[in-house]
Formats: C-alpha cells, sequence, structure tokens
C-alpha cells in the first residue's frame, strides 16, 4: 500500500484509493473530527462530528459511523476509534494501519481518551512534536484554573477564552466541579448542546438569554478565543472587561508561546492534543514498524523517534516522492 500526503492523507493500492482527512470534500474520504482544518462534506464521519458540522457550518451532507463500526470505502476496510480530542473525535485503522488525526491520550474530561492500538504503520500527529514541548502536569492545571475561576467568578467577575469544540467544554465541566454555572457565547453554546446529545453532563446558560442584571454579572463567560484576543470583537466582553473583570485563555500554547498570553490576565496550559512526552509513549505502546509524522513538527518528531525508540520514522512523503516499499 502507497502512503503519501496529495490533498489529504492518501492510501493507494493499485487504481483504488482512500483520504484521510482530505483537503476538499469526496466521497472517497474519511476525516477525523470536526475542527475546521480537519472537516469536509461530503466525506465519512462519526456521528457526533456531523452534528457538530450541522451546528457550525449548517452542512448535513455526511456519511456517518458509530465508533467500531467496520465500513468500506473503495474496498479500504476502516474503523473509527476514539481520539480523546473532542466529540466524536476519532482515530481510523486501515489494514494495519492507525491513523490518530488529533488525539490526546492523557484523556479530557469530555471526551475521552485515545488508547494505543497495535500496527503495522502509524501516521502520527506532530502539533507537539518538539523535545521541550511537554505540557506540565493537567490535573495540576485543572486545580489552578477550577481555583481562578471560583476567585473571579466572586470577585468582579471572569472571561475565558477558549476553542470553541474542544477546551471551551472542559471550562464548563471544570466551572461546574466548582460548583458554578457559567454563561456561554451562542457560539460555545451551540457546540456544546451537541456534547450534551451524546450524554456528556455540562450545565450552562447561554449570556443571550441572561436578563440584565444576570449579563452584568454573570460570574463566568466561557466564550471563543478569537472574542477575547480582539479579532472578532465582542461588546458583551468589553463590557464585561470595562466593568472589572479577569479574562484567561486555555490552551497548550501558553506553556511554549508568548503570544498566548497578550492581551489576557492568566493563561492555563490545558491542550486536547498530546504533548512529546505522551506522543513519544504512545507511538512505542502501538508497537508499528514505520512511523509518519504530520501536522506540525514532522522532523523533529520522526528524529526523536528514531533516536529514542529505534523505529523507522519519517514526515508523511508528498506525492510523487518515494513510495513506502521502496523506503522499507
Amino acid at each position: 500500500m502507497d502512503i503519501f500526503d496529495h490533498k489529504g492523507i492518501c492510501l493507494r493500492e493499485g487504481k483504488r484509493a482512500v483520504y484521510l482527512d482530505p483537503a476538499n470534500s469526496r466521497p472517497d474520504g474519511a476525516v477525523t473530527h470536526a475542527h475546521s482544518d480537519h472537516l469536509r462534506p461530503n466525506t465519512h464521519m462519526t456521528k457526533p462530528t456531523a452534528d457538530v458540522m450541522k451546528v457550525r457550518t449548517g452542512s448535513t451532507k455526511a456519511t456517518t459511523h458509530d465508533y467500531h463500526e467496520k465500513f468500506k470505502i473503495n474496498d479500504f476496510e476502516l474503523e473509527f476509534i476514539s481520539a480523546g480530542h473532542v466529540v466524536g473525535s476519532a482515530m481510523i485503522e486501515c489494514n494495519g494501519l492507525l491513523y490518530t488525526g488529533d488525539y490526546n491520550p492523557y484523556g479530557t474530561v469530555t471526551s475521552g481518551k485515545a488508547e494505543p492500538q497495535e500496527c503495522e504503520t502509524l501516521i502520527v500527529e506532530s502539533t507537539y512534536g518538539k523535545p521541550d514541548q511537554t505540557l506540565p502536569d493537567r490535573n495540576e492545571v485543572l486545580e489552578d484554573l477550577q481555583a481562578w475561576i471560583g476567585a473571579t467568578s466572586d470577585n468582579g467577575g471572569g472571561i475565558i477564552g477558549a476553542y470553541s469544540l474542544g477546551k471551551a467544554q472542559e471550562v464548563i465541566a471544570t466551572a461546574n466541579t466548582a460548583g458554578i454555572v457559567p454563561a456561554v457565547s451562542n457560539e460555545v453554546g451551540s457546540v456544546s448542546d451537541v456534547y450534551k446529545k451524546y450524554k456528556v453532563p455540562l450545565e450552562y446558560n447561554r449570556y443571550e438569554d441572561l436578563d440584565d442584571n444576570e449579563k452584568n454579572k454573570p460570574g463566568l463567560l466561557v466564550t471563543s478565543t478569537s472574542a477575547t484576543s480582539g479579532k472578532k470583537p465582542d461588546t458583551a466582553v468589553q463590557e464585561l472587561r470595562r466593568n472589572g473583570a479577569k479574562v484567561a485563555r486555555v490552551s497548550g500554547w501558553c506553556a511554549f508561546a508568548k503570544w498566548a498570553l497578550r492581551g489576557v490576565d492568566a493563561g492555563f496550559p490545558i491542550s486536547d492534543h498530546a504533548d512529546f512526552a505522551d506522543t513519544m509513549k504512545f507511538v512505542e505502546e502501538c508497537n508499528p514498524k514505520q512511523v509518519y509524522t504530520v501536522h506540525g513538527s514532522t522532523k523533529e518528531l520522526a528524529k526523536q523517534i528514531e533516536k529514542k525508540l529505534g523505529i523507522k520514522a519519517r514526515p508523511l512523503p508528498k506525492y510523487g516522492e518515494v513510495a513506502i516499499e521502496d523506503y522499507n
């Protein structure tokens, strides 16, 4: 089987092919989750991913499958396996190959955990593929976040900017653990409604549904990163800030990049991706003969996998470069 990057991750045998996280909508494609850099309509996806696609884009064009339901595309047999990244996120298994997509082997409060799978070939994401990109203990950061939520909610209010699909729901769950029901933006609320549909227990109120007194003092507002960064001006955020509310950002990049902390009062390095240490552990436990790295620090991660684990590794080749049979 040839494996290469060509408008997505292409698996090819003879004239047959299937595309994983394709660059364009196509019926011979399968997508791993509903973040915009992976999601394409008119492809195969899990049912929760299709539901998120509908609320975020309005599109209902999808062929849906349950986790562990085997299905075929051009006679390739595929299977979706939980990736622990966001609701509905999936790793994809195909003929002895495992593609992680964006995955979290640590486990999130709201989306489960990616479990290693024995495979011949592993295609692994490299978002945090550099050796110095290891996140602090997740439980400790969640405790710090919970304490910040409690302190700010009772003293001028707090605003948290997070990706509306994934980390925003982790923030809501953390606030609920502290006994706080946050207000949420419509963008966050529409996605959170999908989580609730799939039995993830979250309590929140839409900011727009609050009365005037509650809008002035919502305690905690959970909104998108763009609403707090100024990229997408939000009148509610601006008004609450003028009234003394503190602003925080929740992102793994808060641990590694100065830009992630600009314009906020606090940053909490929580990610829905595997960090470097967890990536190396995951690769080792999958025990593949060949690893391809994609999406991020691909060269750095491949080098470390070969050096520390003794497993053949390289960035996923482009179309027209050496095929897997020639490389092994």
